[in-house]
């Protein structure tokens, strides 16, 4: 008898071992599980079974694949639905995600399309002060002056070291000729605009400088004089990038009139760029891995596979796409993060790699 109730504690002890533990875990904090259901102790979402698909594939005689409709059927013709995509030139990288599903998570989608977009900067800037150009432009110009009466060879490569100051201080060559013809009066620099001019330095990022271009229209806007604005051009950028603040001088000329604009006066630039017909998508379709860009796109209406992206400019809510993507693709434009976690659960720590 003794015997008899050991063997069968035995059983019932084997028994319980082997069966599957249950795993239950958050989907947008896929690093926490639990063994019972609950919620997420960091988002308060529901946690979810984790379903082994692993178990289902290995067990023929349980589920039939019936591949024209993408459905698994079982023997005693009940269907449920297969989480695999459907056949498509790279089914490996795909996953299945329900029409429930993704209701449930939010997802929403967006199509990669072109778009005329404005591109608006504000510059922290000041009214022209700079007295090291002033002296630069007066010894360039007494060198011109003096030129004549030296021997060639040493007159032009004094003229030379100096042009080479001047673009190094963020003349352009065609500003030189026109400080140093007599057309500018360097004083400018020091004292404020004459005849109706008045200078203009801001402060751009070396990101913004494939935007920011010699030519664009400014507006100029001081709180000394909160209801005006004093339109003019970018004239020149600096050569040398600030490796402390990482900016560039850019140097402006406004219309001032009436001669209100005083050296040192501070105020903020305003630009206004227009990016015509660049392929676009939301800024919050984009994945940063810290490695590289990835972006979810929707191949049909239940499957979705991650893209590498390359991403040019940034305007408010929407990023130009230079690479990865083409015109008419539907890509994941809200709950980005959650369909990630999904792909992860998928793919394990392979997921950005298809």
């Amino acid at each position: 008898m003794f015997f008899l109730r050991m063997t069968a504690i035995l059983v019932l002890f084997a028994f319980s071992c082997a069966k599957k533990k249950e795993i239950y875990y958050c989907p947008m904090h896929t690093s926490y599980t639990s063994d019972r259901p609950g919620t997420c102790p960091i988002c308060n979402m529901d946690l979810v079974k984790k379903e082994d698909h692993s178990e289902r594939s290995k067990d023929p005689s349980t589920l039939l694949r019936t591949e024209a409709d993408g459905k698994m059927e079982s023997k005693n013709g009940m269907e449920s639905e297969i989480h695999h995509a459907s056949p498509s030139n790279d089914r490996s990288s795909e996953f299945f995600l329900s029409s429930e599903k993704q209701q449930s998570i939010g997802i929403r989608t967006e199509l990669v399309s072109r778009r005329s977009l404005v591109k608006k900067m504000s510059l922290y800037s000041s009214v022209a002060y700079d007295p090291e150009l002033y002296s630069a432009l007066l010894e360039y110009k007494q060198a011109i002056q003096s030129s004549g009466l030296l021997p060639e060879s040493s007159s032009s490569l004094g003229i030379g070291n100096l042009q080479l100051r001047l673009r190094q201080l963020g003349l352009s060559t065609e500003q030189i000729r026109v400080w140093s013809s007599g057309q500018r009066d360097p004083s400018e620099l020091i004292v404020g605009g004459k005849n109706g001019r008045a200078h203009i330095y801001s402060q751009v990022y070396e990101s913004e400088l494939s935007i920011a271009k010699p030519g664009l229209n400014i507006q100029f806007k001081t709180d000394v004089y909160p209801d005006k604005e004093f339109g003019g051009k970018i004239k020149s950028i600096d050569n040398i990038v600030d490796k402390n603040s990482r900016t560039l001088r850019l140097r402006s000329e406004v219309s001032d009139p009436g001669h209100l604009l005083k050296p040192q006066m501070f105020g903020e630039t305003m630009i206004e760029i227009s990016l015509p017909g660049l392929l676009t998508i939301p800024t919050s379709a984009i994945l940063d891995t810290g490695v590289r860009k990835i972006v979810y796109v929707q191949t049909n209406p239940n499957s979705f596979r991650a893209v590498t992206v390359k991403i040019g400019k940034s305007v408010d809510t929407w990023s130009e796409v230079l690479s990865g993507l083409e015109e008419g693709q539907s890509v994941v434009s809200e709950s980005t993060f959650l369909v990630d976690s999904e792909a992860k659960i998928r793919f394990g720590n392979n997921a950005h790699n298809h």
